[in-house]
């Protein structure tokens, strides 16, 4: 007779961090849990200090808490299958070292498998993450009204894939062990020769299983990808294993396990590149099992998965048929891929009317080179064909898909009406869908779009533009409140309740002109400060707002210079429907639209135009990320001939009168003044960081050498002999994590956020590794140190037009060494700047006039309006 009616087993590798959280979730189950559940902790050769908090319980709670320690780490499925031998409960579960578990959980599966214990082996509960991604499990589907037991060969797609989340009847489990030879999948394989031997499984809603998305990437499923044997070995031992296992009992593969294999073959898919991780032998026979085993899975299986673009699906569908290529079979499929998966679609990214002309971006997601054509009142006009390499997508190391990106004018007379709809060159696809990409100023949610003189709307894939009319634009908004208030989409609780404001405002507001500025939600030390500043005295019939988040230490600062609005407040939403211009420093569409989230509710109602003022000088390719179908500025401010040339050199798109050279507004600031004897570091920011635990952090190179710099003994002693002061004042981001730096009595470190223009006023010498705040700094003719001690940067130096060995306006320095020697050199000398670099200092700028912000308001105010 068993002892606990649960036996838990945690197979733990260096969880210390994590490991006592998972264990008093246990402990604290509103079962009793010294009468019902056994804990078997096998510590898998872990070099933390798991082994002394695994000890320090099982000393606490000795009858219920077994403790194994390998040697060396041996991986999960062997961790596992040692746990389960020692497992007494009559129900066992995997509960992951880094994972916790609802406190009702256990009571909850114990009335389960009461109530249909004769019907199932495995009992699941819902998946919820935590840490770095929050949520939950996209398969929680499964669980959305009652607790209920499920014929897997009835609902094929109710798949199972992680064992962590069940919970098994000791006795149905036997003799089967979890395969040593996989590092991930092990649990699918595990669970699914249980579910084909009895294709039954309960699902309970009353648990919750909450799995932590590691900060650090480090667990198997978030760092497998990078590993050979997430190939390869995956797809004998899992795929291939699973599908003969199917056959040997079925004499065929029963839908739920095409359904299981597909999930996981689709994120295989999605993989873009594995050249750096296969051999090309290696990704030839990867290439040949993939398509082995995609001959077990229906189409439909395919059709139905849920979480990859239809793009991948069509490649993958493409891929399991090649063999029939050329042939009227493989014709036929390839119509139906493109009906089915509408991979015959045109996306508007741009739509906008200005000065009585259409402008329209476009782009056509293709497997086959297709063109489009455009048709106004069915005449082919002329369009340009723009060259964005950046949306071509790859699967495996394969390029499989194309995207024809085009540009067209219309010029528009409000006396006529115009049909608008697209065609593909290749005839058997014809006539083409249409849909709007985000931010477009339109939307399927609304349907229709609207200007001072013309409507705009969506009709049987066509686009049909007439007069405005008042009377035809009140009905098109009923029905589109109407449609939102029916369909109850996520964000019609924010979408209904604005537009009903905007149209009962909209006779007052209609002829505002309304300038929003800003530099980031928090903070207001940018060009977007420095040109609101001076903008308070222009053009008094403008209103002109700054916005800035309400608990921004600057909000008090900005109030003394002119109106603000609180970010993402109602009034700023509101606002932000009448905008003319919104003229930032950082034009990210989730910092400038206050309702990003809910945007396509809002698209047709907008007539802003961005303004991207910079927020540095740009040195590197950030063609991915600035791009003209994803921003869509109306102007882009340079402050050098090289930054200018350099933006038509890479796939941005921006057209010559877009960007202007005029200088920055936060350089009129600059001035030297003062010398107070400070030297700044103030390195840049690494993308990779952005969300991450302190843990990860702490980890780090970023992290490691800066810390070591801001303590590093010789450079203390050199500032104190030479009377300099040092300040530690990293990019913003790093704040989220500044208290994590070590601190001594010496070196600053600037959490008062002093600035910017003060300190490169008033300092002596800046040290960087990849900011573009060097380039403030020179500009007052200041000596510059560039710390690159490796290649962790996100973006590729080596495709910037800015060399820092001819180009940059200092030494640059490899190792922590070399640079205190060159900062303690500087200070021997004074910091003067060298000849050399004074010279390339000379040569980089082009204004120093201090009319910056002069020029570009000046510009701003001779952009054609959307109205």
């Amino acid at each position: 007779m068993n002892k606990f009616n649960f036996s838990v087993v945690i197979a733990a590798y260096n969880s210390d961090l994590w490991i006592k959280k998972t264990i008093n979730s246990l402990i604290n189950q509103n079962l009793d849990f010294e009468k019902n559940i056994e804990i078997i902790i096998v510590n898998d050769g872990s070099t933390d200090n798991t082994s002394r908090i695994c000890q320090e319980y099982k000393a606490k709670y000795p009858k219920n808490i077994k403790y194994i320690e390998n040697e060396e780490n041996l991986g999960p499925a062997a961790a596992r299958n040692i746990g389960l031998k020692k497992a007494t409960g009559k129900y066992v579960n995997f509960l992951d070292s880094d994972d916790y578990i609802s406190s009702n959980t256990f009571n909850s599966i114990l009335n389960f498998f009461n109530e249909f214990g004769k019907e199932v082996n495995l009992v699941s509960i819902p998946i919820y993450f935590f840490g770095e991604n929050k949520g939950e499990h996209v398969l929680n589907f499964k669980y959305a009204k009652k607790n209920k037991v499920v014929d897997l060969i009835e609902n094929p797609n109710y798949i199972q894939l992680s064992a962590a989340s069940c919970f098994f009847k000791r006795e149905s489990i036997g003799d089967l062990k979890f395969d040593t030879n996989l590092s991930v999948s092990e649990d699918v394989v595990f669970i699914n020769q249980l579910l084909l031997k009895k294709p039954k499984i309960g699902y309970c809603r009353d648990g919750k299983y909450y799995y932590r998305k590691r900060e650090d990437k480090t667990s198997l499923i978030d760092n497998s990808s990078f590993k050979k044997d997430y190939f390869n070995e995956r797809a004998k031992h899992y795929f291939k294993f699973l599908i003969d296992k199917s056959i040997e009992l079925y004499d065929e593969v029963p839908s739920f396990i095409q359904y299981t294999i597909m999930y996981d073959l689709q994120w295989m898919f999605d993989i873009s590149s594995v050249n750096n991780i296969l051999t090309v032998v290696e990704l030839k026979e990867l290439r040949k099992q993939l398509y082995e085993i995609l001959q077990y899975i229906d189409d439909d299986v395919i059709f139905n998965q849920k979480d990859i673009p239809n793009m991948l699906k069509g490649n993958i569908l493409f891929f399991k048929h090649k063999k029939l290529k050329n042939t009227q079979e493989y014709k036929n499929i390839e119509k139906t891929v493109l009906n089915r998966l509408k991979l015959n679609t045109v996306y508007i990214d741009v739509f906008e009317i200005i000065d009585n002309t259409l402008h329209i971006l476009g782009d056509f997601p293709t497997m086959y080179n297709n063109t489009v054509d455009v048709y106004v009142n069915d005449k082919k006009i002329e369009s340009e064909e723009l060259q964005f390499p950046q949306r071509d997508k790859y699967s495996l190391s394969y390029k499989y898909g194309t995207n024809y990106s085009f540009k067209v004018k219309i010029p528009l007379n409000p006396e006529k009406k115009y049909e608008i709809k697209f065609k593909s060159d290749n005839k058997d696809v014809g006539e083409l869908y249409i849909d709007f990409s985000r931010p477009c100023n339109f939307s399927k949610i609304t349907g229709y779009a609207k200007t001072r003189n013309y409507l705009s709307h969506l009709h049987d894939n066509k686009i049909i533009i007439k007069r405005k009319k008042i009377k035809n634009w009140l009905n098109l908004e009923i029905k589109t409140l109407y449609s939102m208030l029916k369909k109850r989409e996520k964000g019609f609780k924010t979408g209904i309740p604005l537009r009903l404001m905007y149209l009962l405002s909209y006779p007052f507001m209609r002829n505002k002109r309304i300038w929003l500025f800003m530099d980031l939600p928090n903070m207001a030390d940018d060009n977007g400060r420095q040109l609101f500043t001076y903008a308070q005295e222009k053009d008094f019939h403008i209103k002109k707002y700054f916005v800035l988040d309400k608990n921004s230490k600057d909000l008090e600062d900005m109030k003394k210079i002119g109106d603000v609005l609180h970010y993402k407040s109602i009034k700023h939403r509101f606002i932000a429907l009448y905008a003319e211009k919104i003229i930032t420093s950082h034009p990210d569409n989730n910092i400038i639209y206050p309702f990003w989230g809910n945007y396509p509710f809002f698209a047709g109602l907008l007539k802003s135009s961005t303004i991207f003022l910079q927020h540095g000088i740009t040195k590197d390719n950030v063609s991915s990320w600035l791009n003209e179908y994803d921003k869509h500025l109306l102007m882009l401010v340079t402050a050098s001939k090289l930054e200018y040339k350099s933006i038509f050199k890479y796939p941005y798109n921006y057209k010559k009168e877009i960007v202007k050279l005029l200088g920055f507004p936060r350089f009129d600031r600059l001035e030297k003044q003062k010398d107070e004897r400070k030297i700044l570091i103030m390195p840049s920011w690494r993308r990779y960081l952005k969300f991450k635990s302190n843990e990860f952090v702490l980890n780090s190179q970023f992290f490691k050498k800066f810390n070591s710099l801001i303590n590093n003994e010789k450079l203390i002693e050199a500032s104190k002999k030479y009377g300099y002061e040092i300040v530690f004042k990293p990019h913003p981001n790093v704040y989220d994590f500044i208290d994590l730096f070590d601190t001594n009595d010496t070196i600053k470190i600037d959490y008062e956020h002093e600035k910017y223009h003060n300190v490169f006023n008033h300092g002596s010498l800046l040290i960087t590794d990849y900011s573009s705040v060097a380039f403030d700094f020179a500009y007052l003719n200041k000596p510059v140190l560039y710390y690159h001690y490796s290649s962790d940067y996100h973006f590729n130096i080596n495709e910037s037009y800015f060399n820092y060995e001819t180009m940059g306006f200092g030494e640059v320095c490899r190792s922590e060494d070399e640079l205190v020697d060159e900062i303690i050199e500087y200070m021997k000398n004074e910091c003067k700047i060298k000849e050399k670099y004074e010279k390339r200092i000379k040569a980089y700028f082009l204004f120093t006039d201090k009319n910056n912000s002069m020029r570009v308001y000046d510009a701003i105010r001779r952009l054609p309006r959307k109205v």
